[in-house]
């Protein structure tokens, strides 16, 4: 029916219609007659009362005998895209306007070229056109792969786009986040724009995936191409392996089986890959009428273990444990005490030897290892109340066994969020916000901080800080716009990698030589040099011949031999002479220096100093020469000397 259609375009009072009296009559009995006939369909249109003039019509044809009459009205209802414009469900090109028939999470729909801007959930980007080898900008589903199951980024991405991850998860599965803003965030319903980290490059990015709570459903192209992904079912025995798949209900649940303990049954039931793995030698059950004894698994046939061993017996009084109920000759000789060992003799009467070392129960829940000392029972190892719960406070009373009660401001499980504190409060483990600024998980990015803001790890950019040392002396290592840059630096110290230079320093990015090293060691015997390689040199070899200041008074005129400063030889010096008792002042005298600095006087010239004359009286021991002024006085020294 025409009228059940909106008129796109038109006013609504334009759209409404009233019939002349003639035809009020017949519109009315047509629509009870639809109405009677077409149950499933309804006409819009309001039914109003007759004025006084309709009333005073009625005799004009009012064959139902009523006072009202139809009157019909078409209300605009938004129907959704018209057939070939943007947005609307298509299977090929043609039935396009714009020839682009596209992916979108629902299915393939109309598209349409663009330059610059696309509705929300869209972005124009360079693609190739659909059917062709052709590129062109037009709008694409930015959720095109939101929650498609995935192995790798590259399958969430169109060809030669990026930034969409594969988010993996070893037991729910990998599945595809859209790459969003976290200032700006666009997803879907339904999705948040939380942080992922990819794991084939270890890069963080922030992808549209569901909020918490949510799972992820698949789109129409992942329906029909039945993607799947892998996913494990894990528990402390071990991780079974399966998969998830898109189907026409949605994604199923993991295929994994549960992991059990291993058994002797054909079956790899703890999923480790090998099958009836139990150990060797395991304990196994013999049963008969009388009792059960133990025995060793001997082999594992056909998924069945094969038990070797001795099967109970009715119990006898010969000290054993015939029916291997753990006591022996029961019931025959026990006289209630534990820390005694009742067992029958060979006459059939009973003997009792008072036990040490025996476990017994000295009556207390809190102990374990009781022992019987000199008879008696003696408690021993207490009772591990440990319940392995962090919020409880755990004791043992000897009556009622271990108490486990609630605890609070105790440290508890790690919910494995980096942003989260981890504590008991009232026997339960709460988890609330960690303080904005407490270091959380790095990023391993040199130029970022990684602290805790509104419970989230981030890594906000620090400019301005430390960052990875290049290697070069003349670069300054700073943080710049979030990434580490090393722009040149003067007036460091440096080491331009000469030894003959010191006081190096950068300019500009490199180090410029300072002044030359002259690795003067202050001795004078001594050739001080540098090489470049080896650093200062002290020759003393290099050093002999040359001319030095001798330490001797008398000959300092020197020259180096062997690192050492002698006095030149063969030099002229003074000699100082002293004529003695009776020949006046001292007086300078030539000298020849040695090489150890004395100075030798000239036998010549002692001979003309001394003045000497002949004793001229007859001396029988020593005539000495004295003068007085001029004049020589020969003096006898016989009285003496002996003369």
């Amino acid at each position: 029916m025409a009228m059940g259609h909106t008129t796109q375009g038109i006013a609504t009072d334009q759209l409404r219609w009233h019939p002349p009296r003639w035809l009020a009559v017949g519109l009315t009995g047509l629509a009870l007659l639809l109405l009677a006939t077409c149950s499933d369909t309804t006409v819009p249109g309001t039914v109003v009362t007759s004025d006084a003039s309709a009333a005073s019509d009625a005799d004009a044809g009012n064959v139902f005998g009523q006072t009202d009459v139809l009157k019909l009205e078409l209300t605009a209802v938004d129907s959704g895209p018209s057939p070939g414009k943007f947005g609307y469900p298509c299977e090929k090109t043609d039935e396009c306007d714009s020839g682009l028939c596209v992916d979108s999470p629902k299915g393939k729909i109309c598209s349409k070229y663009c330059t610059d801007d696309c509705p929300k959930g869209f972005a124009c980007v360079e693609q190739v056109i659909p059917g062709t080898t052709d590129k062109q900008f037009f709008c694409a589903s930015k959720d095109k792969y939101v929650c498609d199951p995935c192995e790798q980024s590259p399958s969430c991405n169109e060809p030669g786009q990026s930034g969409n991850v594969c988010i993996k998860n070893k037991v729910f599965g990998s599945f595809c986040g859209v790459k969003c803003n976290p200032k700006a965030p666009d997803c879907a319903e339904g999705y948040s724009c939380d942080a992922a980290t990819d794991p084939e490059t270890g890069l963080a990015s922030f992808q549209c995936q569901p909020a918490k709570g949510g799972d992820c459903t698949c789109s129409a192209t992942a329906v029909s191409l039945g993607l799947k992904t892998t996913c494990i079912n894990h528990n402390v025995i071990g991780d079974c392996p399966g998969v998830r798949q898109c189907t026409d209900q949605g994604l199923s649940a993991c295929t994994a089986k549960v992991a059990q303990a291993e058994e002797c049954n054909g079956i790899d039931d703890d999923c480790n890959g090998k099958t009836d793995d139990f150990q060797a030698g395991a304990k196994c059950d013999i049963k008969n009428e009388f009792g059960t004894c133990k025995g060793q698994v001997k082999e594992c046939l056909d998924g069945k273990p094969t038990c070797d061993g001795l099967g109970a017996k009715p119990e006898a009084c010969n000290g054993i444990d015939d029916n291997c109920d753990g006591t022996t000759d029961e019931g025959l000789c026990q006289d209630g005490d534990p820390c005694t060992n009742d067992t029958c003799n060979t006459d059939g009467s009973c003997k009792h030897i008072q036990l040490g070392g025996m476990a017994c129960d000295d009556g207390s829940i809190c102990t374990q290892t009781d022992k019987c000392v000199s008879g008696k029972c003696m408690g021993g190892k207490a009772m591990n109340c440990d319940d392995k719960d962090p919020c409880t406070v755990d004791s043992c009373n000897p009556i009622d066994g271990c108490q486990n009660l609630s605890a609070s401001d105790a440290k508890c499980t790690d919910d494995g969020e980096a942003c989260t504190q981890d504590i008991c409060q009232d026997g339960k483990c709460f988890h609330p916000q960690a303080s904005d600024g407490t270091k959380c998980a790095e990023d391993g990015k040199p130029c970022t901080a990684d602290i805790c803001t509104a419970g989230k790890c981030i890594h906000p950019i620090q400019d301005g800080s430390d960052c990875t040392d290049d290697g070069k002396a003349c670069t300054n290592d700073t943080c710049t716009n979030g990434v580490c840059t090393h722009p040149p630096n003067s007036g460091k110290p440096c080491d331009d990698g000469n030894l003959c230079t010191e006081g190096d320093v950068c300019l500009s990015g490199s180090c410029k030589a300072g002044k030359l090293n002259l690795c003067n060691d202050g001795l004078p015997c001594t050739k001080d040099s540098c090489i470049n390689g080896a650093g200062c040199v002290h020759d003393i070899a290099g050093a002999n011949g040359i001319g030095c200041a001798a330490p001797s008074s008398a000959c300092p005129i020197g020259v180096c031999n062997g690192g050492s400063c002698v006095s030149s030889p063969n030099k002229t010096c003074n000699y100082n002479y002293s004529p003695g008792f009776c020949g006046g002042d001292d007086i300078d005298l030539p000298g020849t220096c040695s090489a150890s600095g004395a100075c030798t006087p000239n036998a010549a010239a002692i001979k003309a100093a001394s003045k000497s004359v002949p004793c001229t009286v007859p001396c029988k021991s020593i005539c000495a020469v004295c003068y007085i002024g001029p004049l020589p006085i020969n003096l006898c020294l016989d009285l003496f000397f002996g003369g």
